[in-house]
């Protein structure tokens, strides 16, 4: 007896553990990349065991699954930071998401039979409304559920799970570098491009819609590329001044 109840102490502490990580994960997740934790803090387990009221096995655990993701870093002194955001790989975020979003986009059109217009419609809604708010963060929910609705209406499993991906990993890119750099010109634009875009998958236009998601991730990389380039140190006279005269 003593036996079966051990093993079921221990059972049940492994569930606990299990539960515990995955609630550090999900909400750690979250908060890097919404930006709540800054690319590059370091990590305070002993804080976070005492935020969600457990031990330190299942943070490291949770740990872990960030690191996966590429969420997190360990480094050498056994220090674990929010990763940070580099430049050398944003080129191969941007070709990435451009691939799997055209691909998404023309499957979306092929099946567009299955397309729910009232949900399609109702979230292209929410997009053009909040755009118009100028409400970055909102405007950026509302835009990767319209991106998860196409890339569920592709039919492909695949294909959304690493569309899916691909949305995640640009959500700290588009909240640093793009969402504060496109002017109401550029919004006011991909407001009419996402008419255009979910028209022409309704419709069934493979090619149509393909273009102009093609555009609309040119522009988007445009904009983020804008956002890097000096704003002002190109205008500086740094000619030595002459402080000979009048002193």
């Amino acid at each position: 007896m003593n036996t079966i109840s051990e093993s079921t102490d221990i059972a049940e502490k492994s569930r606990k553990h299990r539960r515990g990580s995955l609630q550090v994960y999900e909400s750690m997740r979250e908060d890097i990349l919404w930006l709540r934790i800054d690319p590059g803090s370091a990590i305070d387990e002993v804080a976070l065991a005492e935020r969600f009221k457990i031990s330190r096995t299942p943070i490291r655990e949770a740990l872990l699954l960030l690191s996966g993701d590429d969420l997190v870093k360990f480094l050498p002194n056994r220090t674990t930071i929010v990763a940070p955001l580099l430049l050398d790989n944003t080129g191969a975020y941007l070709d990435t998401y451009l691939i799997l979003s055209r691909a998404v986009v023309r499957s979306a059109a092929l099946n567009s039979h299955c397309c729910e217009e009232a949900d399609l419609q109702r979230r292209l809604a929410l997009v053009q409304s909040t755009i118009k708010a100028s409400n970055a963060k909102p405007a950026l929910r509302a835009d990767l559920e319209l991106r998860r609705c196409l890339g569920a209406l592709s039919g492909n499993e695949f294909q959304q799970k690493f569309f899916n991906n691909i949305l995640d990993a640009g959500i700290r890119t588009r909240i640093l570098h793009y969402y504060p750099n496109a002017n109401q010109d550029d919004l006011q634009k991909v407001s009419d491009d996402w008419n255009a875009l979910v028209a022409s998958i309704r419709n069934g236009r493979v090619d149509d819609a393909d273009a102009i998601m093609t555009s609309m991730i040119m522009a988007e990389g445009e904009i983020i590329v804008r956002a890097l380039r000096p704003k002002y140190g190109q205008d500086m006279n740094i000619t030595t001044p002459n402080f000979s005269s009048g002193v």
